[in-house]
């Protein structure tokens, strides 16, 4: 059974921004190469990267984000596996390991996080995924730019 590297929530936004068909085309992307997988993630996956960010892009912007993730999990079916440095997951099959991967890593932080601090940028022209770990949890944006870009347009709109 092969075992499910463990992703940081960090590397997952990355990923899903960087491979997944909304955000690249919100972007303008659609026809430049696509970064190395290894490069975002530290590692070599050999499943398409495309398929899986897609599916856990539908993860971000759905309106319920625990049953779209539920619905991943049952398809990829993790097995958790108790090691001496705790648990871990391992699935059935090598191309379950990316998916599983990214899946694994929402479900843990979902486990301390509210499902509704899961989101795409609100920002015209930009749909790239965030998680919201904030103290007041009302983030909006992908980044501090999207939210100046946006602030600045509200402020010229209201100017003109």
């Amino acid at each position: 059974m092969p075992a499910v590297p463990v992703l940081d929530l960090g590397e997952l936004v990355e990923f899903v921004n960087e491979f997944a068909d909304e955000p690249r085309a919100a972007a303008g992307e659609q026809g430049a190469p696509y970064p190395d997988v290894a490069t975002v993630l530290g590692w070599s996956a050999s499943t398409d990267p495309v398929s899986a960010a897609n599916a856990l892009f539908r993860v971000f912007a759905a309106e319920r984000p625990l049953v779209e993730l539920n619905g991943l999990l049952r398809a990829i079916r993790p097995i958790p596996v108790m090691t001496t440095h705790g648990l871990t997951w391992a699935v059935e099959s090598s191309a379950d390991v990316l998916p599983a991967a990214l899946s694994t890593c929402l479900l843990g932080w979902l486990l301390h996080h509210d499902e509704s601090r899961l989101g795409t940028c609100q920002a015209a022209r930009c749909v790239d995924v965030y998680a919201d770990s904030s103290p007041t949890g009302r983030r909006r944006f992908c980044s501090p730019t999207c939210l100046n870009r946006h602030k600045v347009a509200a402020h010229r709109a209201r100017n003109r």
